[in-house]
């Protein structure tokens, strides 16, 4: 398979897998999306390795620019995430409120999320030694 056949193959996944997800949520059925997902993610692994190529995909860039966003997004998410929270709690009439239990929701979502984030950097950097 040449990059032209892979690019495609891609495409048609992503169509295929977006518009099943779409099919299968508007028919109230929420575990059909997992499979597909799942489904797509093989079907993408297979193309990859059906690929035959003396190119190179990928260089030291293009991970250094993903590592700068993925630190940026967590930044930014943190801080939303961080004054959504305080912003829901203060305006929340009561601690029965719908309003205060989505702070929490939030609260406990971005801790979860900048935690993982300290315990995959540290399995990481740990591996690369």
């Amino acid at each position: 398979m040449n990059i032209k056949k892979y690019k495609f193959c891609r495409l048609a996944i992503i169509i295929a897998l977006s518009m099943s997800i779409s099919i299968s949520i508007s028919l109230d059925n929420y575990y059909l999306p997992i499979i597909f997902v799942l489904s797509a993610a093989a079907g993408m692994y297979y193309c990859r390795k059906q690929l035959k190529t003396d190119k190179v995909m990928v260089d030291e860039r293009d991970f250094q620019v993903a590592g700068n966003a993925a630190r940026y997004t967590l930044f930014i998410y943190g801080w939303i995430g961080a004054i959504g929270t305080f912003v829901l709690m203060a305006v929340s009439p009561s601690k029965e409120s719908i309003t205060y239990l989505l702070s929490q929701y939030f609260a406990f979502n971005v801790c979860f999320v900048l935690i993982l984030n300290a315990f995959l950097f540290k399995y990481l950097s740990k591996r690369q030694k």
